[in-house]
């Protein structure tokens, strides 16, 4: 049954030795214990499968190229509409915009209701700040950033918590304006109101050019214990970190509080649940594992979520592919990662949105090549994640680039800037390896209405039922889900469309810092708001357009299997129909398959169909050239145009077969 329950989220049919042998458990758990983990891993696990599974990057300002700190983000979720939300700020006033009349003259703070990011499902209220940031997507005025992927682990969520993961972010966006301020207000919402969601991971970074990561937990069922224990860690500066829906802080230091934060009870808890037994002679707990304790590593935790870590890793440094391939694979669950790594060059943002593009790419885990992969070499698979056969169970690999995405973003932070212009954002819909991403500033007061919109923390159902060409998640899917079904021919297409887009609005973006600074050093900061927020409205709606027509290029060119390009020679259509057919590799799995099915008879004369005899790879007589075939049973005449126009005879029965 264990082993049952942990192929839910593992996909494995054996409980990994390491579990039990990893730091936070010293020896085999006891009966009672091995009871509560099995409960707790069936509700998590089962729980786990409607959470979003999400991939973040980090990188601090001395690893970057410009300087800049930068945190990229993909929403993993079916059920997730690309939608950017924008919070507008509010400011104290003397009037009731922040405070509701209970009727008696007597004035209390206005509620916010509290949805779950998830489910939609209502947890609760708490009291609206009186004054808060503007907020677009997960960036705020003030140039915070934070992001998060979901680790579950041993399920300590609380049923009586009113905070969950999602609305914590946005919350605390509109009222901290640092990475520090940021950890405080979420560790003292989550310690006044409960939390409410599973283990998260968080990535957090301001224009101090300060980069953290923060795992969190709640502290369980009792009511007497509300809200969660957490671990923040400070990213040194120049390095670069990575998380995917698993854990990463092992062990942290006690007494450096400007690199590492934690929560007081962050061991007691974990002793006092029986997950952890402290060890004689380690009086600091300097032995204890945030990670092996609340998130222990299995087979599918390593396969599924440090390897997306491991690809990032090792797109920046080569030795590391090697080195943590036994590690990534799941195969060796002792030989960890990192938490962070120094890259030998400087990155930038064509960098990260490679990284946000991959799928096992040049590594051993590519899924390009496999039967699989199909005709066109996809790097996609059906869903779900694990299938069986036979009695046994199998799985498919979860790369960083993949089509359940409802949105993402790489965010900038620009140390050099005024905090208005600090921040950018740039945004993006649907699959990270083919979405076009826009510039959208922190500090903009509209967004674009392609782009725009209220999501499932609002108490709003997402729009996934209905079809809307007004909005850039669906156009953005059109030319998705088409380059997944000729990925071979389409793939390289949108690579180059895409970085020709990311360098233009790189380009523009410089120009309009310039002209933003200009701006308020003459007419001051509200003119300058409004200048940005203008570019950044109309930088999502032009690209909308211009991916409604990139789509239909696309399919101009790619209907029907063909693969139909310009040509001014042709004077039927200006153009030139090819057909690509088979690969060898192909021909060769199809004769192996069907043996003699398809075959035809030496000897025998073909008919054919008329548009795929047009511009084929073989002629009636089996010699090279592009072919066009016309005839009539009248003249019992066919005519073959080849390269020197030489007309062949056929008699009337070789025509109508043809025919």
């Amino acid at each position: 049954l264990f082993s049952f329950v942990l192929g839910i989220k593992c996909q494995t049919s054996k409980m990994p030795k390491s579990f039990l042998s990893s730091p936070g458990l010293s020896a085999r758990p006891r009966p009672q214990q091995q009871r509560q983990l099995l409960l707790t891993l069936i509700i998590t696990l089962l729980a786990i499968q409607g959470t979003k599974c999400c991939t973040n990057v980090l990188v601090t300002p001395s690893a970057s190229v410009d300087g800049s700190a930068m945190i990229s983000y993909d929403a993993d979720s079916a059920d997730l509409m690309g939608t950017l939300y924008h919070y507008p700020a509010t400011k104290s006033s003397d009037d009731d915009s922040s405070f509701e009349n209970d009727g008696g003259g007597l004035a209390s703070p206005k509620m916010r209701q509290i949805y779950d990011w998830d489910s939609g499902r209502h947890l609760g209220a708490i009291p609206e700040a009186p004054q808060t940031y503007n907020v677009v997507g997960n960036t705020n005025e003030e140039g915070l950033v934070i992001a998060e992927t979901t680790f579950g682990g041993i399920e300590l969520a609380q049923p009586h918590g009113v905070i969950d993961y999602g609305s914590l972010i946005y919350i605390t966006l509109q009222r901290a304006s640092t990475a520090r301020g940021a950890i405080r207000t979420m560790t003292t919402l989550l310690d006044k109101y409960g939390y409410a969601s599973d283990g998260e991971s968080f990535s957090i970074a301001d224009r101090s050019g300060e980069v953290w990561i923060m795992e969190v937990i709640g502290r369980g069922k009792n009511p007497d214990k509300v809200g969660a224990v957490w671990v923040a860690r400070r990213i040194p500066d120049g390095y670069v970190s990575s998380h995917a829906n698993q854990a990463r802080i092992t062990t942290f230091p006690r007494n450096d509080p400007e690199n590492c934060m934690y929560a007081h009870d962050v061991v007691d808890l974990a002793v006092e649940l029986g997950l952890y037994d402290r060890i004689d002679g380690d009086d600091d707990d300097e032995k204890f594992s945030f990670s092996d304790v609340y998130d222990p590593l299995t087979f599918t935790g390593a396969r599924f979520c440090e390897a997306r870590v491991w690809s990032v890793f090792g797109a920046i440094d080569a030795t590391i592919t090697d080195k943590y391939r036994d590690y990534a694979s799941g195969v060796n669950l002792t030989n960890r990662m990192p938490l962070w790594i120094k890259p030998e060059h400087k990155l930038s943002l064509g960098n990260i949105t490679a990284f946000m593009a991959n799928h096992y790419d040049n590594t051993p885990l590519e899924t390009f090549s496999d039967i699989g992969a199909g005709l066109y070499s996809t790097p996609y698979r059906p869903h779900p994640l694990k299938w069986s056969y036979n009695g046994r169970e199998f799985f498919n690999e979860r790369t960083i680039g993949t089509q359940q995405t409802g949105w993402n973003f790489i965010a900038q932070i620009r140390l050099n800037l005024p905090a208005p212009l600090s921040s950018v954002l740039w945004f993006g819909v649907d699959d990270s390896a083919t979405s076009p991403r826009f510039p959208v500033y922190g500090s903009s007061t509209r967004v674009s209405a392609a782009y725009g919109g209220l999501g499932s923390q609002d108490g709003v159902k997402e729009p996934l039922l209905s079809f809307d060409l007004t909005k850039a998640f669906w156009v953005q899917n059109m030319v998705s889900n088409f380059a997944y079904s000729r990925w071979s021919n389409i793939s390289p297409i949108l690579k180059d469309k895409l970085d020709s887009v990311r360098m233009r609005f790189e380009k523009e973006l410089k120009n309009m810092d310039e002209e933003a600074l200009s701006l308020h050093r003459e007419l001051g900061v509200e003119d300058m708001v409004e200048y940005v927020t203008d570019y950044s409205v109309k930088a999502g709606d032009s690209l909308h357009a211009e991916w409604m027509g990139f789509y239909g290029e696309l399919f101009v060119r790619f209907r029907d299997g063909y693969d139909i390009v310009k040509d001014d020679t042709q004077e039927s259509c200006g153009c030139k129909t090819n057909q690509d057919g088979f690969t060898d590799e192909w021909k060769e799995r199809i004769v192996d398959d069907t043996n003699e099915r398809y075959m035809i008879p030496d000897g025998a004369s073909g008919g054919g169909d008329h548009s795929d005899s047009s511009n084929g790879d073989d002629d009636d007589d089996g010699s090279a050239g592009r072919v066009s075939i016309r005839g009539s049973v009248a003249t019992a005449t066919l005519r073959i145009e080849k390269d020197n126009y030489v007309y062949k005879p056929i008699d009337k029965l070789k025509l109508k077969a043809l025919q």
